[in-house]
């Protein structure tokens, strides 16, 4: 099999490129460079419980008259969930916000592919919490790789916990 392109491998994310690990070294080896599968779904899985734990700026500011920064990093994050009881919650308003916003920031999940669904069950839902899945492909070569994560959100506090499907 030949070997894959630059443009083809798995690699990490801008951040985690940026970011030394060994500041002591001058060069990285490929194997630093270049990560797993496996390796790649932890770091989309951290990496969105990173963006789902912080509230975006439009849950403060009204930011209809500036599209552009409504998509900025300065927008990074949910609407706040926190506070709210899980009854008077908009499932469907609900799953656009976070579709639009996983959408928005994390390029390594395939946009059409991208699914989120709120759990109404109400043995899966208490008061205080409010349960969905994340599915999606993650872009990769020679195949796009399945994402299944369980969310849930403490709607108290805000804190979301993902966990992946095995």
């Amino acid at each position: 099999m030949p070997e894959l392109s630059q443009k083809e491998r798995l690699q990490l994310s801008l951040l985690d490129r940026l970011s030394d690990d060994e500041p002591d070294k001058l060069s990285e080896s490929r194997d630093k460079r270049v990560i797993t599968v496996s390796r790649l779904k932890q770091l989309v899985q951290r990496d969105l419980a990173w963006l789902l734990n912080c509230v975006a700026a439009s849950a403060n500011f009204d930011l209809t008259d500036y599209p552009e920064v409504a998509k900025s990093s300065f927008n990074y994050g949910i609407i706040d969930l926190s506070g709210l009881t899980a009854m008077s919650l908009s499932a469907k308003h609900i799953e656009r916000e976070l579709t639009k916003c996983i959408k928005n920031y994390e390029p390594r999940i395939i946009p059409r592919s991208l699914k989120i669904k709120i759990s109404l069950a109400r043995q899966e839902m208490s008061s205080n919490t409010l349960s969905f899945e994340i599915t999606g492909d993650l872009w990769a070569q020679p195949l796009p790789l399945q994402l299944f994560l369980k969310t849930e959100v403490d709607i108290e506090n805000g804190i979301v916990k993902l966990n992946s499907w095995k």
